[in-house]
């Protein structure tokens, strides 16, 4: 990407979407970029300031919070990953974004997903980093191990453990939850959030016809064979392997490098199908 247009400074703004008040960060002028972050993060913990402002220098980049995390809220009381990408289709709707580029890491590559699937004219094309197409035990695994036992079920001692230095964090970022038990009400709705991953078939992940980054990390044993799966059904998919990274990927210089080089290639097209 050019580094020669120093990108303004980013703002804040809200938009009125369907039943949300969706808070989202906003810089850069260009084709629309939105960043979808993960599960438990924000836009603001998401995503690094430093690779924000280089998107930003050919780019309009939009980085909503999503439903129920951080500065949007969730009058509904559950949140659904096709909920999610609704409410995605609703923002884009609320500010007359045309064919964005969509991003999204972890929960927020959940999110892009059910926008191919829902969504299909929306986005011009998409990256999913860190993807996981069917509750496979593996993945399952992984959230009994970070204190999630079940959908609805959380050991708080588990997830504090599992969480270290983060936890603290995740506290403070959503305080929209009101009352003394706000952490547990959170993280009850995103145990059922994470436990709704729905098994996809085939035919539906072969119907994405956007061009899609599928970016995943070497390590990241929940979503590398996930990842693996989504990429040879989509008919026009692209995949990136991340050495020696885990589900962290997402931070990684060559992660970005990896997105960098597909923008440069579909982002900017009148035609994302050509």
């Amino acid at each position: 990407m050019s580094t020669s247009t120093e990108a303004a400074e980013p703002t804040e703004h809200y938009a009125d979407a369907g039943d949300l008040r969706i808070f989202y960060r906003e810089q850069g002028a260009g084709p629309p970029l939105i960043l979808l972050h993960g599960g438990l993060a924000t836009g603001e913990i998401m995503w690094n300031p430093a690779v924000v402002a280089e998107l930003a220098r050919e780019h309009r980049v939009l980085i909503p919070d999503s439903r129920g995390h951080g500065g949007t809220g969730n009058p509904a009381g559950w949140m659904r990953y096709d909920q999610m990408a609704d409410d995605v289709a609703a923002f884009c709707a609320a500010l007359g974004l045309e064919r964005p580029t969509v991003v999204g890491y972890s929960d927020g590559a959940q999110v892009a997903l059910e926008i191919g699937l829902r969504h299909p004219a929306l986005a011009r094309a998409m990256v999913m980093g860190g993807v996981v197409t069917r509750p496979a035990e593996g993945y399952l695994e992984l959230l009994r191990s970070m204190g999630f036992p079940g959908s609805g079920a959380i050991d708080l001692a588990e997830v504090e453990r599992a969480m270290g230095d983060f936890y603290p964090t995740i506290q403070a970022a959503h305080l929209h939850y009101p009352g003394p038990d706000a952490s547990r009400d959170y993280l009850t709705q995103i145990s059922e959030l994470w436990y709704s991953v729905p098994a996809y078939s085939d035919e539906q992940l072969a119907s994405i016809a956007v061009p899609s980054l599928v970016i995943v990390g070497d390590r990241d044993d929940p979503s590398l064979d996930e990842s693996l799966r989504l990429y040879r059904l989509l008919p026009h998919g692209e995949l990136a392997v991340i050495p020696n990274a885990d589900h962290g990927a997402g931070g990684l210089p060559l992660f970005w490098e990896s997105v960098h080089d597909f923008l440069a290639r579909h982002a900017h097209r009148e035609n994302a199908d050509a």
